[in-house]
Parts: structure tokens; C-alpha cells; sequence
């Protein structure tokens, strides 16, 4: 008990330390200087100035439909060693420096690609002396204007780091969530504790991550970037929308304890016929990926919700832990919610293809997923443990009364053993934990007089050497019977050394004190005092009063003293009377 308390105040202490570690962190950050940029190179936004073939001047980033050719007077500006920068959404371009072509972006993609790249940063240094910059920009949907943004003039290396370190959180993000994902597949797979203690799908929990980490890390560009395939980067996360619902609907329906096989085998059927339909009709030209998303965006929220109706009906027939419930209903809160607020930015901000808050809730939903998976393990140990207990109790009485039965004029020699090894070590200060195993310990203490011979065991009269060495061998017999049984290796310790004495005149193997183990000591003092109180085939038992009075008298060398004080103690309180 004192070390398990030394324990839990460490981790407490630890625990300080690490808040306060943060929490001076938190404040050194906020406090700090701010860096402040001072680079003369970046011109910074240049959205304004542009004028279209009328004179007119435009907002790039509220383009009409169809394409459009504007020019930037850069005459007055110094671009020595600087570059056009800025990002395309859906758009093809050309940029002329004077009137001369100096970039052309019109990327050839494989036709089951689809029509369009999704989004890219391009830098197109301007060459020396340039007057002005002219861009055609022409979009690849009828529908949809021109995307065009952060465009700027500046050193092309700052733009690009810019970029990192502005999308890095959100990238940091996306890889969190996909490594989360990974690691729940292989637990899944390979760790048989997270499928068997909750039967909860995790495999699919984590397949459902890794696809909304990758969505995530499209948003950033940088995968677009390091690859150079933004094509194949776009439809990789179109079809991470195609199979998600079947994932995530096998992970929330084996929430409630039931696999629901028609079910998912339905949404696989739909999954896969929702792929071939935009792949052949990509493919045929009749349309594209861009338009058919919605498709799986429809069939996400009708998986969402066939997934709330069974998870209500279980709900209703009492097939889902409480415990698991709080933690999948506040997780798919914090992900609505967090998608709701992006929602909202697009709307209102224009913020294209930034999903940070739905990650961050998705983060959240797989740490509380994590912290129920946690707690129902440790609550699955504590009822196996409990459940070992109740049969290692129930195994020990059964076999204790067999270990009587050999000898009818000492039934119920071990029960009272172990009533008394238990009352002494709770008055010694041991925890129930403690107490509980020590009883058990007591009630196989002669478990070795299974292999006495019955006419010795049971002789009348007084026992000849030979078979008082017999008598002996039960404490040896009773290791052997004992010592394979690792869950309390204490049984058979019990067994071999409770006739060993405080003087160290005992047997078998002659201990001595403290080398004594200390259920054995315990033990030692109930058995002698119920030998001498409970009436034998060859005598009667002794009175109360003697029998406690031969205790007391073997202090110090038969029986161990700490042990004999904890057992007067209990004969004061009046536990332990006639």
C-alpha cells in the first residue's frame, strides 16, 4: 500500500512539473518579440492594378465566367531577381513579361484523371528589364470562373517557405490523424487487446482516419507541391470520398455489438457502384469528378445517418455501453461542429479547400476514442482479474476440502487456517489485496497430506521415525503439487515453509527470522493454534486458555513475535475467543 501511494504521488509530482513546463512555454511564446518582416524583396498582395484588355481594371480574385486576359505595369517597380507568385484553383494560364510568353500551364492529364489539376503554387521568375505582366487565364469548367490567388512579386525561395510554414500546422495535422490511423489498423490486425476487449472495428476506425488525414493533407498543397502531381493528388481524395462511408459506418455499427453484415455489404455494394459510375463517366467525357462529387457527399451524410439510426435503436435495446456512447456522441459533436465552422469560412471568407477545423475534430474524436479504447481495457483486466480471483477462491476451498477429507478428525483444520491467517495479516496492516491471497495461501497450507499414506496420517497412536518423516514430506509433496501455478507462485511457498521456526529448528529446510517468507509466519501461528485448540484422533484439544498461553510461550522460537503480538491483539479484541 505505502509503495502504490509513493507511486501515485511521483506521478502527481511529475505531472506538476510537466504543467508547469507548459505552461511557462505558453507564456514565453505569447510574450516574446514578435518577428517582424522587414524584407524589402516581398511586394506583397498585387491583386489591385490589373486592367483587362477594355481598360478596365479587375479583381482577379473575383473573376467573371470564362477566361480573361489583364496586364500588371510593373515599369516603376524593381523585379530584378524576383518572381510571380501565386496559386491556381482549376486554371489554366499563360504569362507574358512585355508581351513575350514566359510560362504556359496547360498540363496534359491522363484521361480517368478527369479534366482538372484541383490546385497548385506556381513561381515564374521575371525576366530583367520586363515592363509589364499580362496573364491569360482560362478555366477548366465552363461554370466556374477563374481561381486565382495569393498572388504577389517577390523572391520565389521566401514565397515557398512561406508557404510551408503557413500550411505546416494544418499538414502536421493531416499526418497526426493518418499515422493515428495506421497505428489503430495495425492494433487492429496484429494486437488481438484492442478487437477483443471492446469488439469494437477498429481496423475500419483506422482506414476511416488515414482517408480523412490524406483529405486534410491535400488541402495544404504541399503534397502537390513535393510531387508535382496535382491531378493525381485531387482524384486520390475524390476517391477517399467515394469509400469512406464504408469505414466509417463498419466502425460505428460495430459500436452497438452487432456486425450488421447486410448492411455494409449494401454500403460496399453502393461504394463501388458510385466508383465505376465517375470513373466511366470521367472517362467518357459526359462529366468529371468535379461535378460528381456531391454523389459521395450525399451518400457520406446517408451513411451518417443510417449510422445514428442504428446506433439510437441499440441505444433503445440497451446494446451499447454508456461509457461508449459519451464518447462516440461528444467525438461526432466536435467533428460537426468543426465542420459547420469551415463551412462557414468557405461561405463567408472564401477559404478554399481549408478544412482545419474538421481535422482538429476528427483529432479530437480518435483521442476520445482513445481514452474510452484505454479505460475499457483496463476496466476488461480488473473483471478478468476479479473473475480469476472468484475461481482461484473457489478452486482453493474445493481442494481444501478434499485435503480434509483425508483426515475426518481434522475437517475443517484448513478453513480455519486461513480464517486466521486473513484476521492476522488485516490486523498487520496488509491490504485486502493481500489479505484475500493469503487466505487462499491458507487454505492449501497441507495440500501435501493428499500424499500421506491414509494408515499414517490417520494412525491413533504415536508415529514412529519413518512415518513422522512421512508426516514431514506433506510440506515438500505440497510445493510440488503447488509451484507450477505462477498466477500465485506464494501457494506453494506457504505449502513448503510453514513448519519452518522463528529459531531456525523448523523444517524443511531450516529458515530462520526474516528468511521466512511472511505468509508462511502467519500461517505458522494459525495452524499451531488450531492443532492445539481442535480435538485429534489420539487427544483432545486443549482449552482456550492453554492453547493461547502455548502461543504466547513459542514467541521468539517457534513462532515469529510480530506475528504472535498481531494474534493477541486480535484475542483482546475479542475476534479471536472461545
Amino acid at each position: 500500500m505505502k509503495r502504490r501511494n509513493e507511486a501515485v504521488y511521483s506521478t502527481i509530482e511529475q505531472g506538476i512539473c510537466i504543467l508547469i513546463l507548459l505552461v511557462f512555454v505558453f507564456f514565453s511564446i505569447v510574450s516574446g518579440n514578435q518577428e517582424k518582416n522587414t524584407d524589402s524583396a516581398m511586394f506583397g498582395d498585387i491583386n489591385e492594378g490589373w486592367v483587362d484588355e477594355d481598360g478596365q481594371t479587375v479583381d482577379l480574385y473575383d473573376l467573371d465566367l470564362g477566361s480573361h486576359y489583364v496586364t500588371l505595369d510593373i515599369s516603376k517597380q524593381n523585379t530584378d531577381g524576383k518572381a510571380l507568385c501565386f496559386k491556381s484553383i482549376d486554371t489554366n494560364f499563360k504569362v507574358y513579361a512585355s508581351d513575350e510568353l514566359i510560362y504556359d500551364y496547360n498540363p496534359e492529364i491522363p484521361r480517368f484523371l478527369g479534366a482538372s489539376y484541383g490546385m497548385q503554387f506556381h513561381t515564374i521568375a521575371i525576366p530583367e528589364g520586363s515592363s509589364s505582366l499580362s496573364l491569360y487565364v482560362e478555366p477548366v469548367f465552363t461554370n466556374t470562373p477563374a481561381g486565382i490567388g495569393e498572388i504577389t512579386i517577390c523572391d520565389e525561395g521566401q514565397y515557398m517557405t512561406n508557404v510551408f510554414k503557413r500550411n505546416l500546422p494544418s499538414f502536421g495535422q493531416g499526418v497526426v490523424t493518418i499515422i493515428i490511423g495506421i497505428l489503430f489498423v495495425i492494433a487492429g490486425i496484429t494486437g488481438q487487446i484492442v478487437m477483443k476487449s471492446t469488439g469494437i472495428d477498429f481496423i475500419s476506425y483506422g482506414i476511416a482516419c488515414v482517408m480523412v488525414g490524406f483529405i486534410g493533407l491535400n488541402d495544404t498543397l504541399l503534397l502537390q507541391i513535393l510531387t508535382g502531381r496535382p491531378d493525381l493528388i485531387r482524384v486520390t481524395e475524390y476517391m477517399c470520398l467515394v469509400f469512406i462511408p464504408l469505414p466509417a459506418l463498419a466502425f460505428f455499427s460495430s459500436t452497438t455489438g452487432e456486425t450488421h453484415l447486410k448492411l455494409l455489404t449494401g454500403m460496399f455494394v453502393v461504394c463501388l457502384l458510385d466508383f465505376f459510375l465517375q470513373v466511366g463517366l470521367t472517362i467518357g467525357r459526359l462529366s468529371d469528378y468535379y461535378y460528381l462529387v456531391y454523389i459521395s457527399q450525399f451518400i457520406i451524410l446517408v451513411s451518417f445517418l443510417i449510422a445514428v439510426v442504428v446506433i439510437v435503436k441499440a441505444i433503445r435495446q440497451g446494446k451499447i455501453k454508456k461509457t461508449l456512447l459519451r464518447s462516440v456522441a461528444w467525438g461526432l459533436g466536435v467533428c460537426l461542429f468543426g465542420t459547420v465552422i469551415d463551412i462557414f469560412r468557405y461561405q463567408f471568407f472564401k477559404s478554399y479547400g481549408n478544412l482545419t477545423f474538421t481535422r482538429l475534430g476528427v483529432l479530437v474524436f480518435t483521442a476520445l476514442m482513445g481514452i474510452y479504447l484505454y479505460k475499457d481495457h483496463i476496466d476488461s483486466l480488473k473483471q478478468k482479474q476479479k473473475e480469476s480471483t472468484i475461481l482461484a477462491s473457489e478452486v482453493s476451498a474445493a481442494f481444501a476440502k478434499v485435503i480434509d477429507m483425508k483426515d475426518p478428525y481434522t475437517n475443517g483444520h484448513s478453513e480455519r487456517v486461513a480464517k486466521y491467517t486473513a484476521m492476522i495479516a488485516k490486523e498487520m496492516g496488509y491490504d485486502a489485496e493481500t489479505v484475500e491471497k493469503y487466505y487462499r495461501i491458507g487454505l492449501l497450507h497441507d495440500v501435501g497430506k493428499v500424499g500421506i499414506r491414509n494408515a499414517v496420517l490417520n494412525k491413533p497412536g504415536k508415529l514412529t521415525d519413518e512415518e513422522y518423516d512421512e508426516i514431514k514430506s506433506h510440506t515438500l509433496k505440497g510445493y510440488e503439487v503447488l509451484k507450477d501455478i505462477s498466477v500465485v507462485p506464494e501457494l506453494a511457498i506457504g505449502a513448503l515453509a510453514h513448519h519452518e521456526r522463528h529459531d531456525g529448528n523448523g523444517y524443511p529446510n531450516g529458515l530462520s527470522g526474516d528468511e521466512i517468507p511472511p505468509a508462511a509466519r502467519i500461517i505458522a501461528v494459525a495452524d499451531s493454534f488450531d492443532a492445539m485448540y481442535s480435538d485429534r484422533k489420539y487427544r483432545k484439544g486443549l482449552d482456550f486458555e492453554k492453547a493461547i498461553s502455548r502461543i504466547r510461550e513459542a514467541s521468539g522460537t517457534q513462532l515469529n513475535p510480530e506475528v504472535v503480538d498481531a494474534f493477541f491483539r486480535l484475542v483482546d479484541k475479542g475476534e479471536i475467543r472461545p
